[in-house]
């Protein structure tokens, strides 16, 4: 899977698994997933990490272990991760 088909693609499951009301073309590459005070995050809870760690998980067959504190930083980090993932299956 080439890197902005997969990047489409956690877009897609990010908005599924946390039934967001948007578009995956709304979201940045870079955007993050956790607000700092000055920007909101796609993820407004701990919660949401764990339901996309599962979508996730369930996408691309992929293991829990492979996901770290960096991977949900933004869209581009948690799809680098997913491909880490598929690269080494």
């Amino acid at each position: 899977m080439k890197k902005d088909e997969l990047i489409q693609k956690v877009k897609e499951t990010i908005i599924e698994a946390l039934d967001l009301n948007i578009k995956p073309e709304d979201i940045g590459d870079d955007d993050p997933l956790f607000g700092d005070g000055k920007t909101e995050g796609l993820f407004d809870n701990s919660l949401a990490v764990l339901e996309v760690t599962s979508a996730l998980i369930s996408e691309f067959d992929i293991d829990p272990s492979d996901f770290n504190n960096q991977s949900f930083s933004t869209i581009r980090s948690l799809a680098n991760s997913v491909r880490k993932a598929l690269e080494k299956k």
